[in-house]
């Protein structure tokens, strides 16, 4: 059967993700190791967020985050929802509300499963800091979760303008539980499974794709890791085998579906 998700709008988001109760002073320290550990998983520049449910406002930013959008890090703290949703392309806005929606329903679902690996990729167009619009992969790695009620997400956005890769889709959802993948290719499409082992990447492949994903070619990879260029060409072409793709553009598109390397 097929599913859709309607677009919704600003006061529905924010009925949905808004909590009366309070958070302890030092709920930051919950995030202190992700927010640690996501250089290591990095798949390109990135910056990260802290949002607060019980207020709806943005208390925690990373230091570089006015690199990448028009606004410093003082405009960012205290700002509200209607900020953050602001920053995406005015087509893509009402969708990425509804996915984030949609996927915060499914987490909690899953959770009172006992489904607890599971992953949600978000796409969309956000705007840079000269004012243009370029592709994001947006995850939350971490929350807050008490009573089955989000209070707090940790938000790391990932920028992609240095990919050239077609079709993103809006939402992925990673289940590492079943081995299973499903995509949204577009907000009012059906849902679209994919069954799939995840792969078995060597810690040296991982590597290897980190630095692809960043932009490095062959011979930059080679020089980074110490390693010979033929030694980096047969790598990526054992990557290319397990993962069931053609091109690089199409392993790197793999590896953010596939979540092989984000948080």
């Amino acid at each position: 059967m097929k599913k859709k998700i309607n677009p919704i709008d600003e006061q529905q988001f924010y009925d949905f993700f808004a909590k009366n109760s309070d958070l302890p002073e030092n709920y930051y320290d919950f995030f202190k190791d992700s927010i640690n550990n996501a250089k290591s998983f990095s798949i390109g520049p990135y910056f990260w967020f802290i949002t607060n449910n019980t207020k709806m406002r943005t208390e925690r930013t990373s230091e570089n985050i006015g690199q990448f959008t028009p606004y410093s890090k003082e405009e960012w703290i205290n700002s509200d929802t209607d900020f953050f949703i602001n920053l995406f392309h005015p087509n893509d806005r009402h969708h990425i509300m509804a996915a984030f929606v949609f996927s915060a329903t499914l987490r909690l679902q899953l959770l009172r499963e006992g489904k607890t690996k599971i992953r949600f990729n978000y796409y969309g167009r956000m705007i840079d800091r000269n004012g243009g619009y370029r592709w994001i992969l947006l995850q939350s790695p971490l929350q807050i979760i008490h009573n089955f009620e989000i209070k707090a997400s940790l938000v790391v956005v990932y920028d992609l303008s240095h990919f050239i890769i077609q079709n993103h889709p809006l939402l992925s959802i990673i289940d590492f539980t079943d081995n299973e993948v499903q995509y949204f290719k577009h907000i009012d499409q059906g849902l679209h499974k994919i069954d799939t082992k995840k792969p078995n990447i060597t810690n040296r492949e991982k590597d290897i794709l980190r630095l692809m994903a960043q932009g490095f070619n062959s011979p930059e990879i080679a020089e980074k890791l110490f390693i010979s260029y033929n030694t980096v060409e047969n790598h990526k072409s054992n990557l290319r085998k397990k993962t069931n793709t053609k091109t690089s553009a199409e392993l790197i598109a793999y590896t953010m579906n596939h979540s092989l390397l984000v948080l």
